[in-house]
């Protein structure tokens, strides 16, 4: 039986360390291979725009771009295949982070071996596949899921709209929270189905001048409703001298807000109120969402954008996958933007999300 035959790509600045490595892979592999070495990011990228690979073998401290932001920048060319980490002792703490981040495992540089090297190679392009097959799964169930929800919506709306019958005042209560809860269920569908849609095709992106404060009328539209039935008020204010035009891809921003006005719903108590601010300079353009909710911990603010990550009060009380802020930072990532989260007196959250006004995102 013949060996399997793999493209790895090895982006690692130091020549010596590179040779090694290759030669213990030649000695010890389990497979046949072709190995590209790039010593910057930049020679990588240059590859990885032409080539696609079975493994990439990433050093985290490169001349022009180190930490995770490696792992970052790798992911953001739209790669999908498994990615290994190859880190120094004294830096351990960063591979458990970049494996946290989506590579698929970390070696420490001065306990690599050849057998050791060749099996992870070959378990991570493994796990890789069978965490597409996985995914690729849930994204076809829950896509299957979510049409039957948005139809089920639209007759509760005639129902308790009384266009079909006439209904007493519980009723349509009644209806309109069986309504709420569904909206809940869309949007956890759709997260799903975004974190998928960013991590296996970025191109889908597509990115036009957009008005920020169409999307900002358009959501607090949507959820005005549920809103109402939480006795919450929302509220947006706008700079007057705000310009909000920004380069993006108006879906996935409409998914931002989406997610952060949702959170800031679930979380403030009713009575409470929830405000939409817009200002711009001229670089930036600021979106934030702001609550009158208990706050969120110090010590779970730092993880709030871990993938599947999910606060201990959210776990007892709130529905959710902890995918949303996620996907919020990726979206915002992409756009070459920052989100983040500040908690300024004991009541109360912000989120503040910062967008360029022109990007070089489409320019590579």
């Amino acid at each position: 039986m013949s060996k399997k035959h793999l493209a790895i790509l090895l982006i690692e600045d130091d020549p010596i360390f590179a040779a090694a490595l290759q030669a213990l892979l030649k000695r010890k592999s389990i497979f046949t291979f072709d190995l590209l070495h790039a010593t910057t990011f930049a020679q990588a990228d240059k590859v990885l725009l032409q080539t696609q690979f079975d493994v990439i073998l990433l050093d985290l401290t490169l001349p022009d771009v180190s930490g995770l932001d490696t792992l970052h920048a790798v992911r953001k060319r739209g790669v999908s295949c498994p990615v290994i980490i190859l880190t120094g002792r004294d830096e351990e703490d960063l591979g458990i982070q970049a494996m946290k981040a989506g590579a698929q495992d970390y070696l420490l540089k001065g306990e690599i071996d050849g057998r050791l090297l060749s099996r992870a190679i070959t378990h991570a392009i493994e796990r890789a596949r069978l965490i597409y097959e996985r995914e690729d799964f849930l994204a076809t169930l829950t896509h299957d899921l979510k049409n039957p929800l948005i139809g089920a919506n639209r007759v509760i709306e005639l129902l308790a709209e009384r266009k079909i019958g006439d209904l007493n005042d519980e009723q349509v209560n009644l209806l309109t929270h069986i309504k709420n809860s569904n909206w809940t269920l869309l949007t956890l569908i759709g997260n799903l189905l975004e974190v998928y849609r960013f991590e296996k095709d970025l191109d889908t992106l597509y990115f036009e001048h957009t008005n920020l404060m169409q999307i900002v009328n358009n959501c607090m539209k949507e959820i005005a409703p549920i809103a109402f039935d939480r006795n919450i008020q929302v509220t947006k204010e706008i700079a007057d001298e705000s310009e909000a035009i920004v380069l993006a891809d108006a879906d996935s921003l409409s998914r931002v807000l989406r997610n952060l006005l949702d959170n800031a719903l679930k979380y403030t108590p009713s009575g409470g109120q929830v405000k939409v601010s817009v200002s711009s300079s001229d670089d930036i353009v600021q979106l934030s969402v702001s609550d009158t909710g208990p706050g969120i911990p110090e010590e779970d603010r730092k993880h709030l954008f871990e993938r599947f990550w999910r606060g201990r009060a959210s776990r007892r009380h709130t529905p959710g996958t902890g995918l949303g802020l996620y996907l919020c930072q990726q979206i915002i990532s992409m756009h070459k933007g920052k989100i983040s989260c500040t908690c300024p007196s004991e009541v109360g959250t912000s989120f503040v999300v910062e967008l360029p006004r022109e990007n070089t995102i489409l320019a590579g």
